[in-house]
């Protein structure tokens, strides 16, 4: 029966096997690229232009974050100008969730003839800074077989900070400085160009340094483990007398359905055996310089719930070059 099930799942993923290009390449929101286009000084001129919104940055209309997972944005003209000590910028104002610990954000901006060099300021919940971060975590970061160029960074907002202070809120912008800097880049990776990614070519043979805009689009993937008013045993004894469906949080942007019964929690992730199944199948079609097949393993077995699906492509691509 399991070799049956073998078959039938390579058959179905080689049918759905999908271009490189729509796995690979992910500029965020629908219109990253036609934003990026846009000549900067439209937006310089516009900004200078721009009346201050308002004297305290809690009058700022914050969006809520409400589940783990990508929000992508697009800053604009029309979004509101704040005075910063680094100068005035167009912001987007955020909310935080309730959690119970840390919060990872990845912060992702794309390149492509322009790029927004976001600043995350981070405020408490009397919007009172506690901490920012710029240039030095959030920076440039070459393209390869799974990313674009783009701005990049990694920050982790810790549970309480060092002065017993909590993040409530977050406000993205850029700065003077980063408005006036350009940003050259490096050679394209030799694998994306083989794989037909154009703008890869293009960036070959263009040394034009890259202008950072006051509008743009960026990304903010979110990872945390969402509050809870009682444990998952108190949910438990809750509903020990009748069968319940609930949600289970994990701390990646993943989460499991849980059945809940009198007896015993039933977990229902990716069984093992299926996910040594597609890395398996990840790493045979790496070999085989199949590409286009890999990608869509990686993209079948992370719709099924596969955590370490991308983790074997890179390393199987390790082995590869």
């Amino acid at each position: 029966m399991m070799k049956k099930l073998l078959v039938i799942t390579m058959v179905a993923l080689t049918a759905a096997c999908s271009s490189n290009k729509s796995m690979i390449i992910d500029y965020g929101a629908a219109d990253a690229k036609t934003v990026q286009k846009i000549d900067p000084s439209i937006g310089y001129q516009a900004l200078e232009q721009a009346p201050v919104c308002c004297s305290n940055l809690s009058q700022l209309n914050y969006q809520k974050i409400s589940a783990p997972g990508k929000v992508d944005f697009t800053l604009t003209t029309q979004d509101p100008a704040f005075q910063f000590r680094t100068g005035k910028s167009f912001v987007k104002a955020i909310e935080l969730p309730e959690v119970n610990g840390p919060i990872k954000v990845a912060v992702s901006s794309p390149i492509v003839t322009s790029v927004f060099a976001p600043t995350l300021l981070v405020l408490d919940k009397n919007f009172d800074p506690i901490d920012v971060y710029g240039e030095e975590t959030i920076n440039y970061e070459n393209g390869s077989l799974l990313s674009i160029d783009r701005f990049f960074g990694n920050v982790e907002l810790p549970a309480v900070f060092r002065d017993g202070r909590q993040a409530k809120y977050l406000v993205v912008l850029t700065t003077d400085q980063a408005m006036q800097q350009t940003t050259k880049l490096d050679p394209p990776d030799p694998k994306a160009v083989e794989l037909g990614r154009e703008a890869d070519v293009v960036k070959m043979y263009s040394n034009q340094p890259i202008a950072h805009t006051a509008t743009g689009v960026f990304r903010l993937a979110f990872d945390y483990a969402p509050g809870a008013a009682s444990s998952a045993n108190d949910m438990v004894e809750q509903q020990s007398s009748t069968d319940a469906l609930i949600s289970e949080p994990a701390a990646a942007s993943t989460a499991s359905a849980v059945a809940v019964s009198s007896a015993k929690i039933k977990t229902s992730p990716i069984q093992p055996e299926t996910e040594a199944m597609f890395n398996q199948l990840i790493e045979n079609a790496v070999k085989a310089s199949d590409f286009d097949k890999a990608l869509s393993f990686v993209e079948e077995a992370e719709r099924a719930g596969s955590t370490s699906a991308r983790d074997a492509l890179v390393e199987a691509m390790k082995k590869h070059h």
